[in-house]
């Protein structure tokens, strides 16, 4: 029977939890006896597995598109992990386990406040599984970790969790990387791409109303009253909003989210006008499995189809794609009111609703002809875009520039980026700006690997970093930007005034350290003076004998002094001519003196 090697990646190890285990290496195993031997020798019972660990596991592979996961699920009680494991059965069979201990997945879900941090542990073991890493024959490494960790947000995207609950998980990880495991900050960004990943999918949120307490109900009746009355509320109100909504569905009263909570976290991330949060809140509403609440639907939408955010989504509801086809069309956005439509149709039953979107497709058509409105390319979009823009019509070269930034074009989005930058139609917002110049740089666009080059040069919108700067200045200059040569001065200029500010500072520094250090030792020797005048020799010679190794010729001649007379240390005629040498050599007088006397000098 060949041996197969199973590897531990423990989970608790990676998020830092305060009861977590050492990193365990990878081990061999011959046989499921063995399995059950490391279970019972950390004094635990191996035992069947619940249902719902099951349907978890069965959900997680099935949505990674494994028609046969070939998962064997065993809990280990008390061992507070999950563990990944590849060993061969009794009848010569390789399988695949996945041990957990089920009342610590529990307890991490009750210190997280999420109801996904479960099944982000479970989809990290099983993407250990499907990437090959149980057949490593060594520990865990950073890399096996960030692959898991990608795995794991691509399922929970595809399970339906949104992208803040997924980086929720992330927030227990360790801050620091320790020998196996990454830093939070690489695991919470391989986790984001995961989830990113899932692209043009239907997103559908489960809320689970009936499990909320009746406390966590009234405070939800209270919020929703306050704000029924926005005109009154000022942004310090909406933040404390924002806290009780925390509160509500936290651990205190529930784990989790139902369909007011969501929709009130919309309306206050509307009030806060933090607009990138609030257009992921409308996309998590609108995707509530079941929703059919109309006229919040239909409020909702229109936040969702005129907000300036740029984000897209694919809705599962008939009901929300038949209002967001009514909204574009109200909106003369009729490409998106004919597509939306065209869902609807072939989606749902309604007779009367179908009748009105028949009539709203019709008419979308027919307004594009009659009003010349054709699509337009990219190229013309751009344009017309630069014209507004010259123009001071900010908001109309937003409605062109968006839709191409979401699509990759990188001079829409270096456009956007300056409109950021600059509080042109949006209020300044440099992080914004970083980004979207990020993302055309990638792109090669030249203006934007240069303005990106300054925002590192000047930390401005992102962490300064001189070596991004050049590196992104760099990009330019082999684009042939024109203002590149301009761009390499001055950030070698800023690099050599830092260099001269580190050296200064450097300089500052030793001499701080030489005043501070002849202010000890002025002080030290004080003392032993004051020790020595009073007769406590033993506490002056500890004294003289600190000052002395640090040099100071007085107290290596003290030093001498006592102890060739054994006064505060045990006599040593030979240690004391040695003080008196050390001394002398410096040019002290009275050890000179005592030399000389004993023929010594």
């Amino acid at each position: 029977m060949k041996t197969k090697l199973f590897l531990i990646a423990l989970w608790v190890c990676s998020l830092g939890i305060s009861h977590a285990q050492n990193y365990q290496s990878v081990e061999e195993a011959t046989s499921e006896a063995e399995i059950e031997e490391i279970c019972r020798s950390v004094s635990v019972a191996f035992t069947s597995t619940p249902r719902e660990i099951q349907k978890i596991v069965d959900q997680i592979v099935k949505t990674a598109g494994v028609a046969n996961g070939g998962f064997e699920l065993a809990q280990c009680s008390n061992i507070q992990n999950a563990v990944a494991k590849m060993v061969t059965n009794k009848k010569g069979d390789v399988v695949r386990y996945i041990i957990y201990d089920g009342a610590w997945l529990q307890s991490l879900v009750d210190e997280t406040s999420n109801d996904w941090t479960g099944k982000f542990v479970l989809a990290h073991e099983i993407g250990h599984h499907l990437n090959g890493h149980s057949l490593n024959n060594g520990s865990s490494n950073h890399n096996y970790e960030l692959e898991a960790d990608y795995f794991a947000g691509r399922a929970l995207a595809n399970l339906g969790a949104t992208l803040d609950e997924t980086l929720a998980v992330t927030e227990e990880m360790n801050i620091k990387a320790t020998f196996s495991h990454p830093a939070r900050v690489d695991r919470a960004a391989q986790a984001k791409a995961g989830w990113q990943s899932i692209t043009n999918k239907e997103l559908t949120i489960i809320v689970k109303d009936e499990e909320v307490s009746e406390v966590a109900k009234k405070i939800v009746s209270m919020i929703h009253e306050k704000l029924s009355a926005p005109s009154s509320l000022t942004e310090e109100d909406y933040q404390k909003t924002i806290k009780q909504l925390q509160l509500v569905r936290g651990p205190k009263y529930y784990k989790g989210y139902t369909e007011d909570i969501r929709y009130l976290e919309a309306i206050t991330l509307l009030g806060l006008k933090e607009e990138d949060k609030a257009m992921e809140a409308y996309i998590n509403y609108l995707s509530i499995e079941g929703l059919d609440k109309e006229e919040r639907i239909k409020q909702i939408g229109e936040l969702y189809a005129e907000s300036p955010s740029s984000r897209t989504a694919f809705f599962a509801n008939p009901l929300v794609v038949y209002n967001l086809s009514k909204v574009y069309f109200k909106n003369k956005k009729y490409d998106k009111a004919i597509s939306l439509g065209n869902q609807f149709l072939s989606r749902s039953e309604d007779p009367t609703k179908k009748t009105d979107i028949i009539e709203i497709v019709a008419k979308s058509e027919f307004e594009k002809i009659e009003n010349e409105i054709a699509e337009l390319t990219p190229d013309e979009a751009l344009t017309q875009a630069a014209v507004h823009i010259q123009n001071l019509d900010y908001k109309k070269a937003q409605e062109l520039l968006n839709p191409l930034a979401s699509k990759n074009v990188s001079k829409a989005q270096y456009l956007l980026g300056v409109l950021h930058l600059e509080g042109k139609g949006y209020p300044v917002d440099a992080v914004k700006a970083a980004d979207l110049f990020a993302k055309a740089a990638q792109n090669n666009n030249a203006d934007a690997q240069l303005k990106l080059g300054y925002l590192y040069m000047e930390g401005n919108g992102v962490t300064k970093s001189l070596e991004n700067s050049r590196f992104w200045i760099g990009k330019a200059t082999e684009s042939n930007h024109p203002d590149a040569a301009a761009a390499s001065k001055a950030l070698k200029k800023l690099e050599d005034a830092i260099e001269r500010k580190k050296e200064e500072e450097k300089v500052a520094v030793i001499e701080e350290l030489k005043e501070t250090e002849s202010e000890t030792l002025a002080m030290t020797l004080a003392k032993a003076d004051t020790y020595f005048n009073n007769g406590l020799f033993s506490d002056a010679f500890e004294n003289y004998l600190i000052a002395a190794k640090k040099g100071n010729a007085s107290a290596q001649e003290r030093v001498g002094w006592m102890y060739f007379k054994g006064k505060g240390v045990d006599k040593d005629k030979d240690l004391g001519i040695e003080w008196w040498k050390k001394a002398a050599m410096q040019g002290n007088g009275t050890a000179i003196s005592f030399l000389t006397r004993l023929g010594k000098w």
